[in-house]
């Protein structure tokens, strides 16, 4: 509600439907190695885009000294080479972390329930 609205504009009437059921139960354990997967995922992003301008600027300042349009090219190729390595590593990585997301596995020393 903000602070123009004087009241809820969604109208309920208070009942709860008994077909629609969410069950949140994790094993004991994996909702720690679910908070580790998300962090390491937030870890992994932050990494990944610094690391990408790090050579979009280096890039740049190549491109800035080149001498000539050959020079220029190469300079270009090796970007576009190295961004779709870079990504195809990045995405490789990004599914196994998504996988322990979905699937969370205790750690060794974490007793299995």
């Amino acid at each position: 509600m903000n602070m123009i609205a004087t009241k809820d504009r969604l109208e309920t009437d208070g009942t709860t439907d008994r077909d629609f059921h969410i069950r949140w139960t994790l094993e004991p354990f994996a909702a720690t190695a679910m908070l580790d997967a998300w962090l390491d995922y937030g870890d992994e992003m932050q990494s990944f885009y610094a690391d990408r301008i790090r050579e979009d600027v280096a890039t740049q300042h190549q491109l800035l000294h080149c001498k000539s349009p050959v020079e220029m090219l190469q300079i270009q190729a090796g970007f576009f080479r190295k961004a779709v390595a870079d990504y195809r590593m990045h995405a490789g990585r990004v599914s196994e972390l998504t996988q322990r997301l979905f699937f969370p596995q205790p750690a060794a020393d974490q007793p299995k329930t």
